[in-house]
């Protein structure tokens, strides 16, 4: 049996917390519909693939009567599978009133579903008689299919077909069982953008979508009748609010004169994401690495299919199973086989980035929308009023495995994401400091993937052999090997500032990390949440602004193998990026960057860190020293600090582990002009002219 359909059958997580709150949603959005104040008695189920949008219908099933009908294309064999009643929903007959052909449609559907609860035994418990209608019609060893053909035909037969669907409506309110709840019947059409094409058969380039019809159809269902639509789907075209093509005037599938333009808001809060994860955190430092607790963060499909991997086919290991589950996250991101030869896209560079360095794209409508659709991004947040959508990629550490070591085998793929962010941002007035601190979690993220991959194999092997290289979650890393890959040096050689030889020895001996993609937090970081983000294997992005620290990421102090894990273990890793040089206080940067003046609360005090300064736009020093080392020296500034280990990076060039290529991509990335006077270069007259228009210029 296939792993997709095995899933369907496992144990279900979060019913309290998402099939109730959905099927409360349903119930009011069926006692609500008005024909006077909605355009249809429908809404929308969106989401990312594999967040469990299918999965929740079906559970929807044990509580209410669901006609769910997958539109899935003839050549997908992908799951559900494509339902019978696929053809009479998209093969639409040349000429025909589709109006009237979609009402007689669901007026078969439903004198169906009224028959097979009408000669259900009063015995039988309603969720007994429920889940035997779900898989009575969802099979294709049933007459459900026939029936509903000799129905439509019948419908052929009366002359006011409005009328015909209104009593059958009427009847299925009263028909034992469905009477229960305010919702009797949901129509749940999955893979529903199918109905958003024209008719295939449709040459008119005005011509009207499918979803036109279907959704004028459900309009004459009477007011309250209790039967309603739910349209699912990856794209958010189904919730009428995606941005308008170049030749539409509006949006919405409907347009009928003088009516109403109130819709059902749509569905996407599903409440997925880390059910599967343990309550219980790891108590012990290995427990940290195991594949299975990993793959348990982020969506509940890689959970259940590592699970199968290992206990279904028991022809896997983990290290097996991690490997065929991030070939498959790679092609979900790419939306395309990765051993096919690509060129990067803009949408796959930013489904690269995104599950990695997590790029933000809130004013990008038409990328927000497609990723979601194809590279599996998260729908954060639908404002109804304005019809925008915010997609973003939240923490799921298998999806920064498949995307990390696909750009770390590929630089030319890494190196067009550099350049396919530049064009996206170029676009996107942001602060110029935004640009360095992506910059920033590039160069960190390259780091730590080449030091891991380092650790992992002997540094002689070829470029060639390193490409071969098993997918695996990375193991943890010594502080001391991830900043020798960052300047070069050897641990002896690093110039860290005011720490003093105790902390330095600590730091050193015991201070490893463990990160493969970032996060971004509101909070202040504490050792409960640096702890949190070694058990998930992620690091912070800071509020833009509001911190001393852009990025922190953990260090665990480990005493032992055995030992149990500690919050008090818990210090960190702090970057601070800027942008100018008139931006970067170099000389007093020092006495700032502490825990202190950072809030970060450390349970405890005493533990040494990290603070790494970035002046990513400068060139490199001139310290009057020949020496190599002393490039990488912060000044002294203050009292010293004696848990105070510093760095400072001018400029790209100072990071000699990236290649030529990365360099100038991020050299290109870091100059973006991004504020108005900057886009005009250095034109004395453009520079002038756009400082004219600006309202900070006339208050001088």
């Amino acid at each position: 049996m296939d792993v997709f359909q095995q899933g369907y059958r496992e144990e279900y997580h979060g019913h309290d917390t998402i099939v109730t709150p959905t099927l409360l949603t349903l119930n009011k959005h069926a006692t609500a519909w008005r024909k006077a104040e909605y355009l249809a008695p429908c809404t929308s189920l969106i989401g990312p693939t594999m967040c469990g949008k299918t999965r929740l219908v079906m559970e929807l099933a044990d509580e209410i009567c669901v006609v769910h009908i997958c539109l899935r294309p003839y050549d997908d064999d992908g799951e559900p599978k494509r339902s019978q009643l696929a053809t009479e929903f998209l093969q639409t007959p040349r000429s025909a009133d589709l109006e009237k052909y979609y009402t007689r449609l669901t007026t078969s559907i439903l004198s169906v579903v009224i028959r097979f609860f009408e000669d259900a035994s009063e015995s039988k418990a309603p969720k007994d008689v429920l889940q035997e209608w779900y898989k009575h019609h969802t099979s294709t060893n049933t007459d459900f299919y026939s029936n509903v053909q000799s129905a439509f035909e019948q419908t052929a037969l009366t002359t006011d077909p409005v009328h015909q669907l209104e009593l059958t409506a009427q009847k299925a309110g009263q028909t034992r069982i469905l009477e229960r709840s305010p919702l009797k019947v949901l129509l749940a059409i999955d893979e529903a953008k199918a109905l958003f094409d024209k008719p295939s058969n449709e040459r008119d380039p005005d011509a009207k979508p499918r979803s036109h019809f279907f959704h004028r159809a459900l309009r004459n269902l009477p007011d309250t009748s209790g039967v309603f639509a739910i349209l699912v789907d990856t794209d958010s075209c189904v919730a009428n609010f995606n941005p308008r093509g170049a030749n539409q005037s509006t949006s919405r599938p409907i347009s009928l004169c003088a009516t109403p333009s109130k819709l059902y808001p749509p569905i996407y809060q599903i409440r997925s994401f880390d059910q599967m994860v343990s309550p219980k955190p790891p108590r012990f430092w290995d427990e940290l690495f195991v594949p299975e607790r990993l793959c348990k963060y982020g969506v509940p499909f890689f959970s259940v299919h590592f699970r199968l991997l290992i206990e279904g086919y028991r022809v896997l290991d983990p290290a097996g199973a991690v490997r065929k589950i991030s070939r498959l996250a790679l092609t979900i991101l790419l939306d395309s086989h990765p051993s096919d030869p690509i060129k990067i896209t803009e949408s796959q560079a930013l489904a690269l980035l995104g599950p990695t360095i997590g790029v933000i794209l809130s004013d990008h409508a038409r990328q927000n929308a497609v990723l979601m659709a194809s590279h599996a991004a998260h729908c954060g947040y639908i404002d109804t009023n304005t019809h925008r959508q915010f997609s973003f990629y939240p923490s799921q550490p298998i999806y920064a495995l498949a995307a990390n070591d696909y750009l770390h085998k590929n630089e030319d793929a890494l190196i067009s994401c550099i350049n396919s962010l530049t064009t996206v941002l170029s676009d996107d007035p942001r602060d110029t400091g935004v640009v360095t601190e992506i910059a920033s979690r590039i160069i960190l993220l390259c780091a730590m993937n080449k030091t891991a991959a380092d650790l992992k194999s002997p540094k002689e092997n070829s470029k060639d052999s390193a490409r071969m290289q098993d997918t695996a979650f990375p193991d943890p890393v010594p502080v001391t090997k991830f900043l020798e890959t960052l300047t070069g040096l050897s641990a002896e050689e690093l110039p860290l500032g005011s720490i003093d030889t105790n902390h330095k020895r600590k730091l050193f001996k015991q201070g490893m990390m463990f990160w493969n993609h970032f996060m971004h937090t509101p909070q202040r970081p504490k050792s409960a949440l640096l702890l949190k983000c070694l058990e998930r294997g992620v690091a912070l992005q800071c509020q833009s602004g509001e911190s001393v620290f852009n990025q922190v990421l953990s260090i665990y102090l480990k005493e032992g193998s055995n030992a149990e894990l500690d919050e008090a273990n818990t210090t960190f890793c702090g970057i601070r990026s800027n942008s100018r040089t008139k931006d970067c206080p170099v000389e007093t940067s020092q006495e700032d960057m502490t825990p202190e003046a950072a809030h970060i609360d450390l349970s405890q005090e005493n533990n040494p860190y990290l603070a790494l300064y970035f002046c990513l736009k400068d060139a490199p020093f001139d310290t009057g020293s020949d020496t190599r080392r002393d490039h990488y020296r912060l000044p002294s500034y203050g009292d010293p600090d004696p848990r105070q280990a510093t760095l400072v990076f001018y400029g790209v060039d100072s990071f000699h582990f990236l290649s030529l290529g990365v360099k100038n991509a991020l050299k290109e990335l870091i100059k973006l002009p991004i504020d108005l006077v900057s886009q005009h270069g250095h034109s004395e007259i453009g520079q002038q002219y756009a400082k004219d228009l600006l309202l900070g210029s006339r208050m001088r």
